[in-house]
């Protein structure tokens, strides 16, 4: 995660817990991205972070809770951008590509990659952070998807009988195989050029079915 991914979305006030919490968010990111649940330190969190460790227990009250902490905020922020992209007054094709473009080059950043990996290989220890990853990640955006779908279906000729399985198969064809070749292969990546491409194959594919007679 990135200072900006945890910055705010609009110019509102920010209180200084609410700054202090995310500086600890942003920090603990980083110490559990870089070295894992069971060898980060909650003290090291506060070095980078400042304040003090009473008031990062204070907020999240143990190591377990502030994982679980960046569990929920990364998952948040990592749908946020696709929210803001579900414009209903976009006609589909358009609308869609931009869903997918969005999604694609989220899925695909580096410390994305490493943030799934982390959750994927903490499951077992923590089944709550999974349960809570899923709801606030996968689940979300497939909701989004599902509502852009339904705002937009029959203006644009489309029919989904199921917006919400409609909008999963949506995001698995733009998934397809980058997610799992980028967590193979470190060096694996696809130019904006590559994104546009791949992303309007699967706008293609997936209204021609929605729009097959």
């Amino acid at each position: 995660m990135t200072a900006d991914a945890l910055s705010t979305t609009d110019d509102r006030p920010v209180s200084r817990g609410e700054a202090r919490r995310r500086a600890f968010l942003e920090a603990a990111s980083e110490v559990f991205l870089e070295q894992g649940y069971e060898a980060a330190s909650v003290n090291e969190v506060v070095r980078r972070a400042g304040g003090s460790l009473a008031t990062l227990y204070a907020q999240f009250g143990n190591k377990d809770g502030l994982f679980l902490a960046v569990i929920e905020h990364g998952a948040s922020r990592f749908v946020a951008p696709m929210v803001q992209a579900a414009d209903a007054d976009r006609p589909i094709e358009a609308g869609l590509q931009e869903l997918g473009e969005t999604f694609l080059r989220q899925l695909l950043e580096p410390k994305a990659i490493a943030f799934f990996r982390m959750v994927v290989g903490e499951g077992r220890k923590f089944p709550s952070a999974i349960s809570k990853f899923l709801t606030l990640g996968p689940d979300s955006l497939r909701k989004t998807v599902a509502g852009y779908l339904i705002a937009r279906a029959a203006e644009d000729g489309c029919v989904f009988e199921e917006p919400d399985r409609a909008a999963t198969y949506f995001c698995e064809l733009v998934r397809g195989r980058h997610q799992y070749r980028s967590l193979a292969n470190a060096g694996y990546c696809l130019t904006d050029a590559q994104i546009v491409t791949e992303v309007a194959a699967a706008v293609r594919f997936f209204l021609r079915a929605a729009r097959a007679p």
